[in-house]
């Protein structure tokens, strides 16, 4: 979105949230859609394409209209960064809430844990840290993957630790001295 456009779409949202009568706002409302829909459009198009989904040019349409109203609700003029960012994180946040319903797409965990940046949820929180988790435990080696995941169980109140098979050939000392470091690791984590 240029500069200008981004700058007239300001204006438009400025006129929707000042005014009072449903009428003009509604005006207001169509009238930045259509300002925004060519962007809208091509914002959609390109997160789809980068998650392996193709739509038909009407389902973009509709999806295009729920985002705007999606991200119209949402947009706060008073923080910073610009408008076009704003809404193309939004519409990538609504489109997985979309798609995650259907259970049709995947996403690399990366750009997911960009996209819940956006909720301020406890459980996008919490789930943003599980990723990090996750994302921890494919650094480490092979050898001692067995103790990080005992490590990361013994957090559970639930769970009796036990010296996994895998790392019998290591000596008790050294398996308790790492198992300590990752389970330190994993609440700074989770914290």
């Amino acid at each position: 979105m240029d500069k200008t456009t981004e700058e007239k779409c300001k204006e438009y949202i400025g006129k929707y949230y000042r005014y009072k009568q449903k009428e003009k706002k509604i005006k207001v409302r169509n009238d930045l859609y259509v300002l925004m829909s060519k962007d809208m459009d091509t914002w959609i198009k390109s997160i789809l394409r980068r998650w392996g989904r193709n739509l038909e040019q009407t389902e973009i349409i509709s999806l295009s209209w729920d985002a705007f109203l999606f991200c119209l609700k949402r947009y706060d003029r008073s923080k910073e960064g610009g408008l076009s960012k704003f809404f193309f994180e939004a519409i990538r946040y609504f489109l997985l809430m979309e798609f995650a319903k259907k259970d049709i797409v995947k996403i690399e965990a990366i750009e997911l844990k960009e996209i819940l940046k956006l909720d301020h949820s406890p459980e996008a929180y919490l789930f943003e840290r599980l990723l990090t988790l996750q994302q921890f435990r494919g650094v480490i080696p092979e050898e001692q993957l067995v103790i990080w995941d005992e490590a990361t169980m013994s957090l559970s109140d639930s769970f009796r630790g036990h010296l996994p098979q895998k790392a019998r050939g290591m000596s008790t000392e050294s398996y308790a001295r790492l198992k300590k470091v990752f389970i330190n690791i994993i609440r700074l984590i989770l914290k």
